[in-house]
């Protein structure tokens, strides 16, 4: 078996299932009876094995498939993505869909490609399946990119922008849980995040005035519910984390509205 201590491989995973099936004398292997029998963890499984987890694992090994492992259709993810958000009456961010959905987020990340890819192909479902869904009008609402621009007035082409007047300026409309505008300063970052902090997994430990801005902890192993420290920089832009002469080793994360670096 894998020594606890040490960091396992994409083969000693393989090794290990093969072992482990062995050793209970079966054909195929569930995840749990491996996990019971082997000191490699389920967070190790998926980290290793981003695009299939489990069931790459199995076919790798050589062991059978279960009805339940067989690869999922792009429709039957898409399906418990909408099966998901149904039960929430929203978009599922990916800490809530890992906690309420029968499949991996991994799993789905992976097929469409991130987020951006998987309310894409969720959007493009929902007009095929379900067009009069309100979660369509969630879908744009809560999308940067397709903010509506108004119409121009009458008669004229084109009326550019209007000179600023010394008043508050406001980032665009976004309509997300009362917050009306998008972040255009790092206290805006600082604001949203902690609307969002507990459901992308995070528990906040401290924020300080200080480098880094944020003390928090995230769970790293569910199965055995084992947590870790991660050290948070606000920055609006991640180039602004150069730009301010931050020491990398000092911070394990950093928290942006635009990724520019």
């Amino acid at each position: 078996m894998v020594n606890a201590v040490s960091e396992p491989s994409r083969d000693d995973v393989i090794r290990e299932a093969k072992a482990v099936a062995s050793l209970l004398g079966v054909t195929t292997l569930t995840l749990s009876d491996f996990l019971r029998e082997s000191a490699i963890t389920r967070h190790q499984v998926y980290t290793l094995f981003p695009e299939g987890g489990w069931t790459t694992v199995l076919q790798a090994a050589g062991l059978d498939l279960r009805p339940q492992d067989l690869p999922l259709s792009d429709e039957d993810l898409l399906v418990e993505f909408h099966r998901v958000a149904q039960e929430l009456g929203r978009i599922p961010t990916w800490r809530l869909f890992h906690d309420r959905a029968k499949v991996s987020a991994d799993t789905v990340r992976k097929r469409f490609g991130g987020l951006e890819g998987t309310l894409k192909h969720y959007r493009e479902w929902l007009e095929r399946t379900i067009p009069d869904s309100p979660l369509l009008r969630e879908l744009a609402a809560s999308s940067r990119h397709e903010v509506p621009v108004p119409p121009a007035p009458s008669g004229v082409a084109s009326y550019g922008q209007w000179p600023r007047t010394g008043g508050t300026e406001f980032g665009a409309p976004i309509n997300f849980r009362g917050l009306q505008h998008a972040p255009i300063n790092e206290q805006g970052v600082v604001y949203l995040f902690g609307m969002v902090g507990y459901e992308l997994g995070f528990r906040v430990e401290a924020i300080q005035s200080g480098f880094p801005d944020c003390e928090a902890k995230r769970c790293i192993a569910t199965s055995t519910n084992r947590w870790q420290r991660v050290r948070i920089e606000f920055e609006f832009k991640s180039s602004n984390f150069r730009d301010h002469g931050h020491d990398p080793s000092g911070c394990d994360m950093i928290v942006c509205w635009e990724h520019d670096w």
